[in-house]
């Protein structure tokens, strides 16, 4: 009877294999852009298809900003006061302000893109801010956690206070305004909405992977992707979720998706370890993965227009045409 169970569940195995359904290939125009720098880059924002801006370092002893002119032909060390402690989330609002985070309790702000970067500690001194989030001139989210846990979601104002609003248990990853009151966040386990402008906040129930990332095309559409290779998808504004690709399911190969970024509701990109670039044309229904590619880490992806951009590990900067 033991033989007869292995047996079956052998066969059962090798069906979910073969069963998997494979991701198509494409190709694209894309280039290696020259870096001025070796760092691990975390972050890119473009205000307009000529400026953008790239945020990253070493943990313990190096920050590096980044600033191109040129549509990122060129690149350029950006000013920053305070050099020693690796920049994570980067953001810019609708009027061009700009915002970037570190751990210890740093955080800096552009008036413009012609500004320079002005330092604020907001005395967290003990906490790892990965991500930043502001709608207009209005107040900010922070997130923050380590090792999967202790997640606390900080609330910034216009003047720059902050103040601990929520607390839970999971490490917490990444922070998306989709409107001016409605705002996500996603981590360990776990996906986050508050409708009042981030004061008070909803667990909506979604487990199963670490997602690291989160992207909303538009107020009622959005996307988030986990380092296991789940995609989730909600189309009415983060109240309700669904798993578009489960990374826990044995039929599904595990991908360590990393950030994801979408143009409109049905396309978009996805990037992650080793190399990973996929595409969907149609919602998340399909998705593409790009023929050979650079074999780095893609830390951040971000698309404007007709161009798209990523960064990584070892410095590495790609621009591609979307």
């Amino acid at each position: 009877m033991r033989k007869y169970l292995h047996f079956i569940f052998s066969i059962y195995i090798l069906l979910l294999v073969f069963s998997c359904k494979k991701e198509k290939t494409f190709s694209t125009s894309w280039q290696q852009l020259s870096s001025p720098t070796q760092l691990t880059l975390n972050s890119v924002f473009f205000t307009d298809d000529s400026t953008g801006y790239i945020v990253g370092g070493n943990t313990w002893n190096a920050s590096i900003p980044l600033k191109t002119t040129d549509a990122g032909n060129s690149w350029s060390i950006d000013s920053l006061p305070i050099i020693g402690k690796e920049l994570y989330g980067l953001h810019f609002n609708e009027s061009k302000n700009g915002f970037a985070v570190s751990w210890g309790g740093d955080f800096y702000y552009k008036e413009n893109p012609q500004s320079d970067w002005v330092w604020h500690n907001l005395f967290f001194p003990f906490e790892t801010f990965w991500d930043v989030s502001f709608w207009g001139n209005g107040s900010g989210i922070i997130v923050t956690g380590g090792a999967f846990q202790n997640g606390k979601i900080i609330k910034v104002d216009d003047s720059f206070q902050a103040a601990i609003v929520d607390t839970f248990e999971q490490e917490l990853s990444a922070v998306f305004h989709s409107e001016k009151d409605i705002v996500h966040v996603v981590g360990y386990g776990i996906v986050l909405r508050s409708t009042d402008g981030g004061s008070t906040w909803q667990n909506k129930g979604i487990i199963g992977d670490f997602f690291r990332a989160i992207h909303f095309p538009t107020s009622q559409v959005g996307y988030a992707v986990g380092s296991s290779g789940s995609i989730i998808k909600t189309e009415d504004a983060g109240n309700t979720w669904n798993f578009i690709r489960n990374g826990d399911n044995l039929s599904t190969s595990n991908e360590p998706f990393l950030s994801v970024f979408f143009t409109n509701k049905n396309n978009g990109y996805i990037v992650g370890e080793k190399g990973l670039f996929w595409k969907t044309k149609d919602g998340g229904d399909n998705w593409e993965v790009i023929e050979e590619f650079i074999d780095e880490d893609f830390h951040d992806i971000f698309v404007i227009n007709d161009k798209g951009y990523i960064v990584g590990k070892n410095g590495v900067i790609i621009s591609f045409e979307k």
